[in-house]
């Protein structure tokens, strides 16, 4: 499974992307719910404070935004990104259509075999031309 994280600031610009790959990850929404973790840990060790986590997983942003517990295999995942959040200055979770979160996707997709990449003030090659669209 393939993440890809893309930061912007309030008017669109990349601040900072960054992908990797993760094994044996079956679950849809594990599949979302894990990539949300990496970026929380991402944010904060950028240093960014102020941020917005977006998904197309309207179940997994009703988990993080839900006050019952989570037994489901996502519940793990979920608690750690429920005890990050405070850890900033605001973070708020969304759901957004797969439309909107297309550079992260695209950046997930091209993460295949690779460890982790970041990218600081630069958007990467491969979702150069969908950040100056979106």
């Amino acid at each position: 499974m393939g993440i890809g994280v893309v930061s912007r600031n309030h008017l669109g610009l990349v601040l900072a992307a960054n992908r990797g790959f993760i094994h044996h990850v079956d679950d849809p929404e594990l599949g979302e719910a894990i990539p949300r973790h990496h970026a929380l840990i991402f944010a904060e060790d950028s240093g960014f404070q102020k941020i917005l986590v977006e998904t197309d997983c309207a179940s997994l942003i009703s988990k993080i935004k839900s006050k019952v517990d989570d037994r489901s295999y996502t519940g793990a995942v979920v608690f750690d990104i429920k005890s990050r959040a405070p850890r900033f200055l605001s973070c708020c979770f969304t759901h957004v259509s797969r439309r909107c979160n297309e550079a992260a996707h695209v950046l997930a997709k091209s993460a295949e075999h690779d460890e982790g990449s970041c990218w600081f003030n630069v958007s990467p090659e491969v979702i150069r031309n969908i950040v100056c669209t979106e």
